[in-house]
């Protein structure tokens, strides 16, 4: 059922070493920095490196909305890729409870610049996925000050 969705996918290029990208996706102090989309804030990130660990965050919205995301890693391959679970819970009806999945692929382009591709899949609603179309932009907008 999942393999028919198309999937959300994002390839933007970053001033900043494949190892950089790596942290800032696996390292909390540096995803409170970004890992919101818009004008939401991480207020907590918590993130346990190792196949089959959990990680969290706990966002907050600009009307005082709380939101959280929960997964567990399923790769972990330093300044390569990272394959992990991506399940939202509410308050908006983004498919809350239900796990989708996130890939990161991370391709050196020379010393200090990465290509970052970002494929969200298992999303069976178009409006989820057109919402994470809207969303993921403007995080990978605050990601890259957060690498310097």
């Amino acid at each position: 059922m999942f393999e028919t969705e198309p999937d959300v996918v994002l390839v933007r290029v970053f001033r900043a070493s494949a190892e950089a990208l790596y942290r800032a996706w696996t390292d909390p102090a540096v995803l409170q920095r970004w890992l919101a989309p818009g004008p939401c804030t991480v207020e907590h990130a918590q993130t346990d490196l190792r196949v089959g660990g959990r990680f969290e965050l706990r966002t907050l919205g600009p009307a005082g909305e709380r939101h959280r995301i929960s997964g567990r890693y399923k790769a972990l391959e330093p300044a390569r890729r990272i394959l992990k679970s991506w399940i939202y819970d509410g308050p908006l009806d983004l498919m809350p409870g239900v796990e989708t999945l996130l890939r990161i692929d991370l391709r050196p382009l020379d010393e200090d610049s990465t290509e970052l591709r970002l494929t969200h899949s298992r999303i069976t609603r178009a409006d989820v996925r057109a919402a994470y179309e809207a969303d993921w932009p403007s995080c990978f907008d605050k990601l890259a000050p957060a690498l310097h």
